[in-house]
């Protein structure tokens, strides 16, 4: 396993000016506001759900030592768990803030992890360069999902794998809308968020084909297009169960949107 520690010892970044386009932007500069709140939510993280979160990337991914890229890192919350369970980890991600919120996570928790700015539609990395690919709650909000997935089997070496975490926000049904505004008010009173920031501009909606989330029906079809092979599905309901039990009454179904996890192998042609 590589040494990416810089002179502190802990961790090592690198950053640069991207150059982005004005749909980039406009979802760059919602996330760099939203990293000062994201691990906020309640009823995300814990000791029960991390447990269950490192027994699916362990099941999904094997136990040995990879090189793995966690595209669309944000927070660092799948880059730390992959490092705790052995793996060498280099997490990308647009938005400076969200970084920002990870690195000093790792620096915290002494986590050996190599931070990059970079636009995961565009990764300034060789083919086939790791073992292995996640990318958790990151499709939704590419402006050109299909070429981010080739991207992310371009560098992952033959017979490695991409793993693909996401869902689908849109709130339905009187219950959940409810418990939806409870929590935007929550966030507001007890962290400052603003509660009128819980979606993207309409100007940035209408260029993302998934604004509002995605189908596991259509990340199979992006995959399976991209070159992916024996494509599994597996519903994280468990997951969404246990952040529930974590919750007061009033936000219980806040946090109840389908998420799931798609795997596939990269198969190539030589």
């Amino acid at each position: 396993m590589w040494d990416q520690k810089g002179h502190n010892g802990v961790n090592m970044t690198e950053s640069g000016k991207l150059e982005l386009d004005r749909t980039k932007e406009g979802v760059k500069k919602y996330w760099d506001y939203g990293s000062k709140f994201y691990d906020t939510a309640p009823g995300n993280g814990g000791i029960e759900e991390s447990q269950i979160w490192k027994e699916l990337l362990s099941k999904t991914i094997g136990s040995s030592p990879k090189n793995i890229l966690d595209v669309g890192s944000g927070t660092g919350i799948i880059a730390m768990y992959l490092t705790e369970l052995g793996h060498s980890v280099t997490a990308v991600d647009f938005s400076e803030g969200m970084m920002d919120v990870a690195r000093k996570k790792a620096r915290e928790k002494g986590a050996n992890i190599r931070f990059m700015e970079m636009n995961v539609e565009n990764l300034n990395f060789e083919d086939e360069t790791f073992d292995c690919v996640t990318a958790r709650y990151v499709l939704w909000t590419m402006s050109h999902p299909e070429k981010a997935v080739k991207e992310w089997i371009r560098v992952v070496k033959p017979g490695g794998s991409v793993v693909i975490i996401d869902g689908k926000w849109i709130t339905k049904g009187l219950l959940p809308l409810i418990s939806s505004v409870n929590f935007h008010i929550y966030r507001f009173i007890k962290y400052g968020k603003n509660p009128f920031t819980y979606d993207y501009k309409k100007d940035i909606n209408v260029s993302l084909p998934n604004p509002h989330g995605v189908d596991k029906e259509q990340v199979v079809e992006y995959v399976s297009k991209a070159g992916l092979a024996d494509i599994a599905v597996t519903d994280l309901k468990r997951i969404r169960d246990i952040q529930r039990k974590q919750l007061p009454w009033y936000l219980k179904y806040a946090n109840d949107h389908p998420i799931f996890m798609v795997h596939g192998i990269a198969v190539k042609n030589r």
